[in-house]
């Protein structure tokens, strides 16, 4: 009886010391996970000030588009492009002041080399651009969905543009049965 009173007490201490490091083990890398998380937002604030101190311009194909309209809504929030340009197939209409230097470029994404000095000079691309094959049957929606971002992204690398992002899909595969998720993939 002496002999498991001893090992369950020592278990007990063993139990405690561990129980005591683990906590302070944990303690210790959520005090640094904060710090880090800290730091990361203070450098993203950096980077935001540097980025708009260097006179950068960007366009957005789609901003008609649920994204499109959240993307510019964000750019103009943070301030960090010199010039904003809207490049789609119509003129926007927008009544708040702070879309009031938008530069908007018309095209026809048929003939998108027609209208290259609309891509001219930016430093950064958004594309948002998309259809539902529903709207746009089968054909038109690959066209939309693939082939006018394939030939913006062209024009825009001709015209200097140095990034290209683009809004594609989770699960995008060229060999999906899919065509929604096959017509995301870009080569």
């Amino acid at each position: 009886m002496k002999l498991l009173c001893f090992t369950l007490g020592q278990a007990t201490w063993i139990l405690t010391v561990t129980v005591a490091i683990l906590a302070a083990l944990v303690y210790y890398f959520d005090d640094t996970a904060s710090s880090k998380y800290t730091s990361m937002a203070e450098n993203i604030k950096t980077l935001e000030e540097n980025f708009r101190g260097q006179n950068k311009s960007c366009f957005i194909l789609g901003a008609s588009g649920e994204t499109g309209k959240v993307l510019l809504r964000e750019l103009l929030e943070r301030n960090i492009f010199s010039k904003i340009t809207l490049i789609g197939r119509r003129q926007l209409t927008f009544e708040d002041k702070e879309y009031e230097n938008l530069v908007q470029e018309v095209v026809n994404f048929e003939k998108l080399d027609d209208y290259a000095a609309a891509f001219m000079g930016h430093d950064v691309g958004y594309c948002c651009l998309g259809t539902t094959r529903a709207k746009a049957g089968a054909d038109g929606f690959i066209r939309v969905d693939h082939d006018y971002v394939l030939k913006s992204a062209e024009v825009a690398k001709a015209g200097g543009c140095t990034q290209f992002h683009l809004e594609s899909s989770r699960g995008a595969d060229k060999n999906s049965n899919f065509l929604y998720l096959k017509v995301k993939v870009y080569h």
